[in-house]
């Protein structure tokens, strides 16, 4: 099988089970041939087996008011036609089988004839034996419930029955080959083939008796579950069992579709209220982040302004006193003089800005020479002349405009 199912057995009035399946609550049921409705029919080329087998399987069944659910498996098949064993499972005979069930809590998903499975692990012991070919044998299998009868042409079975307890086994047996001569022909009993113990005493009259050993309930499920794996093979679920099993299924998979409807409405509903709430979590950090931030960053400024304004005045680089001291040294000597000719006259110092300062000259030349010392200085970034003129006694007045930061540009 491709997926490996529980096999379970209803025998001596109790389930049996080896092993789990894969499928929890889900079962293959093997059933006594005591339990079940069969017989061997002949279906002609093109006729529906099921609708065949339907009313001869209805005039066996005692409950004949009760509608069957007919399974039909190929054993044989020519180019007349084809030979099947019909089954069925009478729901009124199956009553504590379904009680037994549902106690356990199982959905059955097939009906096998349990004795099938145990041929299948007896065959190669039964048809191995002495290699004869255009053989009759008769098997039979002891079981809990009843004597399991098998009439074998070779490998196809001609005649089935199950004899219980009560029942006269020599009886059934000579109906049973009776049945058989009928089905597949006359044709020599070649051998008896008793599985378990049972007592065959008159039974030899018909043919040698051949003993085997029972197959084991893990060989016999073994051979049951090889046939679930066969879609041809027998299946006499009721309607009625096959409709509950249907119905538990789709309760099954309506549960699992609103388990996984519920976690992804969870998800979304989730994701609807949580991701506002996540986002607003996060946007509260940020601001937090971004206000002690701001915080810090405005007392570093504070800070550094602070230590700007130290700077500004513990640096005497640009002190009144030094600038009119560089300003005195650069004013230009004339040769073999100790003063300079240039006296100044006015003085505006501005800290931040520079200095501004009038003057008069005996000339042109020394305020220009005067100029370009200062601007060679060093001291200033941008030195303004405005003159030099003429001024009573022949004089030079002029205006130099020192600044320390240069003008920015438009």
């Amino acid at each position: 099988m491709a997926e490996s199912i529980q096999i379970v057995s209803f025998t001596g009035g109790e389930l049996h089970a080896l092993g789990k399946g894969a499928t929890p609550g889900e079962a293959v049921l093997a059933l006594p041939l005591s339990r079940l409705v069969v017989k061997m029919v002949r279906v002609a080329e093109g006729e529906d087996a099921v609708a065949v087998a339907t009313p001869i399987l209805a005039a066996m069944s005692p409950f004949p008011d009760e509608q069957l659910t007919v399974s039909c498996e190929t054993v044989n098949e020519t180019e007349n036609g084809r030979v099947v064993i019909a089954a069925a499972l009478p729901e009124s005979a199956a009553e504590d089988i379904a009680d037994a069930l549902d106690a356990a809590k199982l959905n059955v998903t097939r009906v096998d004839a349990y004795a099938l499975g145990e041929l299948r692990a007896l065959w190669k012991g039964i048809y191995g034996a002495g290699g004869q070919t255009d053989v009759r044998r008769l098997v039979l299998m002891r079981g809990d419930d009843c004597i399991t009868l098998f009439v074998l042409d070779d490998d196809l079975p001609v005649a089935i029955r199950a004899i219980t307890q009560a029942g006269d086994l020599r009886r059934e047996v000579m109906l049973s080959l009776l049945e058989a001569e009928d089905f597949g022909g006359g044709k020599a009993l070649s051998e008896i083939v008793v599985v378990g113990d049972i007592d065959v005493a008159g039974l030899e009259a018909f043919a040698p008796v051949r003993r085997l050993e029972p197959a084991s309930a893990e060989d016999a499920f073994a051979g049951v579950e090889a046939r679930t794996a066969d879609p041809s093979a027998l299946d006499v679920l009721p309607v009625s069992w096959r409709e509950v099993l249907e119905e538990t299924r789709f309760k099954a998979k309506l549960k699992k579709f609103l388990a996984v409807a519920g976690g992804i409405w969870a998800l979304v509903m989730a994701v609807l209220f949580g991701v506002p709430v996540v986002f607003g979590l996060l946007t509260d950090h940020q601001r937090a982040l971004s206000r002690e931030h701001s915080r810090q960053y405005k007392a570093v400024l504070a800070t550094k302004e602070k230590v700007n304004l130290v700077r500004k005045y513990s640096d005497h680089s640009r002190g009144a006193l030094e600038i009119m001291k560089a300003i005195s040294d650069r004013l230009p000597l004339p040769e073999d003089a100790d003063t300079s000719c240039i006296e100044l006259n006015s003085w505006n110092f501005r800290r931040e800005d520079g200095v501004r300062f009038s003057g008069e000259a005996e000339s042109a030349a020394l305020v220009y020479q005067f100029k370009d010392a200062l601007i060679d200085s060093g001291l200033f970034a941008q030195v303004n002349l405005q003159g030099p003129s003429a001024g009573k006694g022949n004089r030079q007045r002029f205006d130099i405009d020192c600044r320390f930061e240069g003008e920015a540009e438009e």
